[in-house]
């Protein structure tokens, strides 16, 4: 490969001093920002982060979000909220490989910064297509558990949240029996019950029923803050899954206990929070993919669980992106084709790949 020489430089017009997502505007539009190795692992351990996008994120030695409009004005958004309303619910669209994720990483991160408590699914799909195991709800007639899976969430939660939970120190509104020996008491620690679903699996489920229930009553009481992100959200209202009964009869996602939960934290009949959701063609299956548009991918009934939200596009790069895009791809020397620092070779890459993001991620990779 042909390398640069030590004394090319290119300017470095295409990041921001800015790493601070609360304070990112307009003016921060088309450049990257970098993310400490810390939060990293803090917020996106147990997930949040396309798989390509970590994979290159840990070759080229660094985690650098791009600030980008869609993610500009939902932080907007966030920093005029009334929060004494009821939540506002936000719902990222694009064609898949857009961004989407990306976004709303960036989003978890103000959360985070904002001292909000974050509720957070990397990609549903992984419950409805892709699930470690299901088993019988023993509480909940006809419903199934996903006791790995919850058992993992639980644990990506308390990465997440765990300074921020040991501070606010909320405690249990009622008491949860969960076998005829064991129970957590009125006025246990949140943790109590994080602990619980984390080392019994069996339980792990309802323990996640309970504790967004308890952040719920929590955001109502104006103990803490709530930011709901959720990925492939359209995910939830899909009409099938892989998860099968014992007659080889389907199990739809809505007979999940965990779909029950989430649907209903995502209500918007509580205040002291925010809802960010996305919707992805990849969400679905592939005969269920014509149209990135929200009506589309959440069906009649997901639409109508929503309505009324904010719908905001995740578009393919602006020109202004795109050069950010390959500005950084050269800086970090993923992209070393001297071609790149030509108008005409950026202009061969911007046609090939659309400015799609995607795509051009993939397409500079030989190179």
């Amino acid at each position: 490969m042909i390398r640069f020489s030590p004394t090319e430089t290119i300017t470095n017009t295409f990041r921001t001093n800015e790493l601070d997502p609360i304070n990112h505007r307009k003016d921060h539009d088309g450049r990257f920002y970098s993310i400490s190795q810390s939060v990293k692992k803090q917020l996106f351990s147990g997930g949040g982060l396309p798989k390509e996008y970590k994979e290159l994120s840990e070759t080229l030695n660094g985690l650098s979000i791009m600030v980008r409009k869609p993610a500009i004005e939902l932080i907007t958004y966030l920093n005029k909220t009334n929060f004494d309303a009821p939540v506002n619910r936000y719902v990222l669209y694009g064609k898949t490989g857009s961004g989407k994720s990306v976004s709303l990483a960036h989003i978890l991160h103000y959360g985070s910064n904002a001292g909000m408590v974050l509720v957070h699914v990397p990609w549903v799909p992984n419950w409805v297509r892709f699930p470690k195991g299901c088993t019988p709800s023993v509480i909940h007639p006809n419903k199934y558990d996903h006791p790995i899976e919850s058992v993992e969430w639980l644990r990506h939660f308390s990465t997440q949240n765990g300074p921020l939970m040991q501070k606010l120190e909320l405690k249990t509104t009622e008491t949860y029996a969960w076998s005829k020996r064991e129970m957590t008491a009125v006025g246990s620690p949140l943790s109590e019950l994080i602990d619980l679903g984390m080392n019994r699996a069996k339980h792990a489920t309802d323990c996640v029923t309970a504790l967004l229930c308890e952040l719920k009553k929590a955001a109502l009481s104006k103990r803490c803050r709530v930011l709901v992100v959720i990925d492939g959200f359209n995910s939830f209202f899909s009409p099938k899954s892989r998860v099968r009964r014992e007659d080889k009869s389907i199990v739809l996602p809505t007979e999940f206990v965990l779909t029950d939960a989430f649907l209903s934290l995502t209500t918007n009949d509580w205040n002291n929070g925010a809802i960010v959701v996305s919707v992805d063609a990849s969400a679905h299956p592939s005969e269920l993919r014509e149209s990135p548009l929200p009506r589309y991918q959440l069906g009649k009934q997901g639409f109508e669980h929503l309505d009324p939200f904010i719908p905001i596009e995740v578009p393919n790069y602006s020109e202004k992106e795109f050069h950010s895009q390959i500005d950084y791809y050269v800086e970090r020397n993923w992209l070393q084709q001297p071609k790149a620092r030509t108008e005409r070779g950026r202009a061969e890459l911007s046609f090939t790949s659309g400015n799609h993001p995607l795509s051009l991620m993939k397409l500079v990779a030989p190179y």
